[in-house]
């Protein structure tokens, strides 16, 4: 992300933490997208991700007063969507076992690298990933988040985002390239 990026974020909260009428408008029309887009990812349903949606800005308008660092609006507001979405994701589920993170066998090797040749089939492959690798990857490839942002996001360490980063990615160049289909969907 570009400074200049912080800037307008950190802008826009402060003119919603000042009251200012259209403030929270503009935070919306510049964060909706992505927000949407993320909560759809995790939810695995365009209908879940706009309830997961409408329950964000609920929290967002309610909340953002108290926001400490206005410059970190952009993974506040990623934090609240994945702690609601994946709530939404573990009522679904029967309250799914819970996430345990395995960085025994994580080794830093070369990374699989993706061409930007064919988005759909990129997307389609999401789809086919579990939702703690495919987070990590709409975060980190399509968000620009760091790592680090990631990490505060989904609440794990940064090691554990590397690992799920690592292995998503491999379960990606398998899928995209024939191989196994959901591989990582544990």
């Amino acid at each position: 992300m570009e400074i200049q990026d912080r800037t307008q974020f950190e802008w826009l909260a402060l003119r919603c933490q000042s009251g200012e009428p259209e403030a929270f408008e503009d935070l919306i029309a510049v964060m909706e997208r992505p927000l949407l887009y993320y909560a759809t990812s995790l939810t695995g349903d365009s209908d879940s991700g706009l309830d997961v949606l409408q329950e964000v800005w609920i929290r967002v308008f309610r909340g953002i007063r108290k926001l400490k660092d206005p410059g970190s609006v952009r993974s506040w507001l990623y934090s609240i969507t994945h702690g609601i979405a994946v709530d939404r994701v573990r009522q679904n589920t029967s309250r799914e076992r819970a996430e345990e993170a395995s960085l025994e066998d994580f080794q830093e090797t070369e990374e699989p690298s993706f061409d930007e040749e064919d988005g759909a089939a990129i997307h389609q492959a999401l789809n086919e990933i579990g939702l703690k690798h495919r987070e990590v990857l709409v975060l980190h490839f399509l968000e620009d988040l760091s790592v680090a942002e990631i990490a505060q996001v989904v609440g794990c360490s940064e090691g554990t985002v590397k690992s799920r980063i690592h292995y998503a990615k491999r379960a990606m160049k398998e899928i995209l390239s024939g191989g196994q289909h959901g591989t990582a969907k544990e």
